[in-house]
């Protein structure tokens, strides 16, 4: 983009948020956005009639290994004082009772605030399922495959300057009330805006969150009276102010 078109001084981009009221905007610099690496791997094992277990090699009890083993990389192998999240959205093996099938896919999804840690859990994953695969005796060209997809995002980080530069501004024309600049992390969802700004282009970036939802129904929700439509979920709406 940035060789095709000028460079520009700098990028902006903002989200709907669901869980924050409408009228609001939420600013801060620094971390704004965590990582994201979807990562698949295949288990191939040998597929047998369920009555004899013994006569092939079962990939959904490895994939279930597999999967218990992945928790151990956030509990045991990262700071407790690091983020990092490896949930596996996705198990798919077999197609009958009776059946051990001849292969398993899982998919993952990665996350980090941090590239350091990004790599570990990255290689972590690997070298698990790799192992898993060694355990139960799988030879070297049987090994399950990790693969590291293309829908991956590094950390997005807005530019400290350029983020107190847009803060009054915005406090000028909305009001200071309408800033919300202090708000923890309560998740860690991604960008793919950080390609724009990452620290090989040289464009100073910031990335922001517009309220979507009415404080009315914030507070009902609170009360445990109502659930709010997260974001990705078809009954999500924005609602005007």
């Amino acid at each position: 983009l940035y060789t095709r078109f000028p460079k520009p001084d700098y990028a902006l981009a903002f989200h709907v948020s669901a869980g924050t009221p409408t009228g609001k905007i939420e600013i801060q610099p620094g971390l704004t956005a965590s990582s994201s690496d979807s990562v698949d791997i295949t288990i191939f094992g040998v597929g047998t009639h369920g009555a004899y277990p013994h006569m092939g090699k079962d990939p959904i009890l490895m994939g279930a290994e597999i999967v218990m083993a992945l928790q151990t990389l956030v509990s045991r192998e990262i700071s407790p004082l690091e983020a990092g999240v490896v949930t596996v959205g996705s198990f798919h093996s077999g197609f009958k009772h009776n059946i051990i099938s001849d292969k398993a896919e899982l998919q993952i999804t990665v996350r980090s605030n941090d590239n350091a840690v990004r790599k570990k859990l990255l290689d972590g994953i690997k070298r698990i399922a790799e192992n898993v695969g060694r355990l139960n005796g799988l030879p070297e060209d049987r090994l399950p495959q990790v693969k590291v997809g293309f829908e991956s995002t590094p950390v997005t980080v807005n530019d400290k300057p350029l983020t107190e530069r847009i803060t009054k501004i915005f406090a000028k024309r909305f009001g200071q009330d309408a800033l919300l600049t202090n708000e923890p992390q309560t998740g860690m969802g991604a960008e793919d805006f950080a390609y724009f700004v990452a620290p090989n282009t040289d464009v100073p970036g910031l990335y922001f969150n517009v309220g979507g939802t009415p404080q009315a129904d914030i507070d009902v929700a609170r009360a445990g009276k109502l659930t709010l439509p997260a974001h990705h979920s078809p009954f999500f709406k924005v609602a005007p102010r």
